[in-house]
């Protein structure tokens, strides 16, 4: 199976990470959308000549001094949100957005254009197309969209996890028509945005998923060396776990467990 294109998956779901969309303090969804319904309707307003749209972004979020969970990563100020209802993430400056006029003002993006429109992130080759497919038809929007399917670790554990319970790989017609397996796919994927055991000095949500080292997911934190590893050290790992108990990773595995059980009661109903 050729791996699946995960940028802009339909009218709600589309990633935004490699632009730094999560880069940001104080990541709440609803506070991320309000701040990109300002963006794009801002840029809506601004004539369409190099100027502008650079004087544009230095007036946004994207560019001033505050504080982000990783200082060396950028958050582009020119991604909003796109399509008719404004539904989904994506680039101001493509040819296609609105007001544009098939116009590319890309190379004025903090990476320029040959960047936006070659470069994929780690998921499309580290994780199997099977499982990306998945998620592509599982999870229904963008916010949570691109907060996942950015942590192929995480994923490849989950589904490792999941195949292994239930007794065979899984395939996308698992997914495809059933709304049950979608809520329990958009459950595991939830752990994620409020982690329980999440360590102390983590970011929160958001995360580093490129490749070079530069900000590396620390190892689980046990306060009691006696406290095991787990069979799902992977997991809690990439959820930047940290746990003062044995009662309290005994509680995060039951939350996994959860989700995979779940799903194979329905996946085998």
């Amino acid at each position: 199976m050729a791996p699946p294109y995960l940028c802009q998956v339909s009218m709600q779901v589309s990633c935004g990470a490699c632009c730094g969309l999560y880069n940001i303090s104080n990541l709440a969804p609803e506070r991320l959308e309000a701040l990109l319904t300002e963006r794009t309707e801002a840029f809506a307003r601004i004539p369409r000549v190099a100027e502008a749209i650079e004087d544009f972004g230095r007036q946004q979020l994207g560019w001033t001094p505050e504080e982000r969970p990783f200082p060396h990563f950028h958050h582009c100020p020119y991604v909003g949100l796109i399509g008719r209802q404004r539904s989904r993430v994506g680039c101001l400056l493509h040819p296609d957005q609105v007001g544009n006029q098939g116009r590319d003002w890309r190379e004025l993006s903090y990476y320029g254009a040959k960047a936006c429109r070659t470069y994929f992130c780690p998921t499309t080759h580290e994780l199997a197309a099977v499982h990306q497919e998945i998620l592509r038809q599982g999870i229904d929007h963008w916010y949570i969209y691109g907060l996942a399917i950015t942590e192929h670790r995480l994923w490849a554990a989950f589904f490792h996890a999941l195949e292994g319970r239930l007794g065979r790989p899984v395939i996308p017609a698992d997914f495809s028509d059933r709304s049950g397996v979608r809520v329990g796919l958009m459950a595991f994927a939830a752990l994620k945005l409020d982690w329980p055991f999440r360590q102390d000095r983590a970011p929160g949500p958001s995360h580093f998923f490129f490749d070079d080292e530069r900000y590396t997911r620390p190892d689980v934190e046990r306060a009691d060396p006696s406290i095991p590893v787990s069979p799902y050290e992977v997991i809690f790992r990439e959820l930047e776990s940290h746990f003062k108990r044995a009662d309290d990773q005994q509680q995060a595995e039951a939350l996994v467990e959860g989700c995979i059980e779940n799903l194979v009661a329905i996946l085998r109903g």
